[in-house]
């Protein structure tokens, strides 16, 4: 947690095929949450408008939720969510990569990156997003599947749904992300620091 140095990134741009990283053309692989460029081993947060946005199938219209027009049950649960800034979400994932891999139960963060201009298919406009380098899992040597007891004790809560422990990569946690996702334990000190150091890369 020492080393907060941010890598800027000028330009990205998504399409549901490829990815774009200052011109050079990426393959990409889709999670609900955010995407990964497996080339870069890079995982860039969803964003609109420097906020965390979900592109899962069955999540609701981004629109009709912070309209106040969606009444299921969840709405204010998904409004939580898209209303949360894309930075702090990626400094959450940061701090709780740091200790599953200091732990033993993750990949380790190999650095945070900030865009500039980042342009999405399922976005109009130009707007900010984040995210962080992380080791390859595959190349990990197998282990057993990391439990609930032991991802508390790394300081981590899990995510409502426990698909974090559910998928796993080797026997690591790989995916921190969902509608109630996963937080760091008495984190938020450790967060802000992460945050602002994002922020500052990026001129706020």
């Amino acid at each position: 947690m020492d080393d907060l140095d941010v890598e800027v990134i000028d330009k990205v741009r998504l399409w549901p095929s490829h990815a774009s990283v200052d011109g050079h053309l990426r393959r990409v692989k889709w999670g609900a949450w955010a995407v990964y460029l497996p080339g870069s081993q890079l995982k860039l947060m969803h964003a609109v408008a420097g906020r965390q946005h979900c592109i899962y199938y069955k999540a609701p219209r981004r629109e009709e939720v912070l309209g106040g027009f969606d009444k299921r049950p969840s709405a204010p649960d998904w409004a939580r969510a898209f209303e949360t800034p894309v930075l702090r979400r990626v400094a959450e994932n940061w701090v709780m990569f740091a200790r599953l891999h200091a732990a033993g139960l993750g990949p380790e963060p190999m650095g945070l990156v900030a865009v500039r201009d980042y342009r999405s298919f399922f976005s109009r406009g130009r707007g900010i997003t984040a995210g962080l380098r992380l080791a390859d899992l595959t190349k990990y040597p197998e282990k057993a599947p990391c439990t609930e007891e032991e991802l508390r004790a790394a300081g981590i809560l899990p995510d409502r749904s426990r698909a974090s422990l559910r998928e796993q990569i080797r026997g690591y946690v790989s995916d921190l992300n969902n509608l109630h996702g996963a937080m760091p334990e008495d984190g938020a000190a450790e967060v802000a620091r992460v945050e602002a150091a994002l922020a500052r890369a990026l001129g706020r």
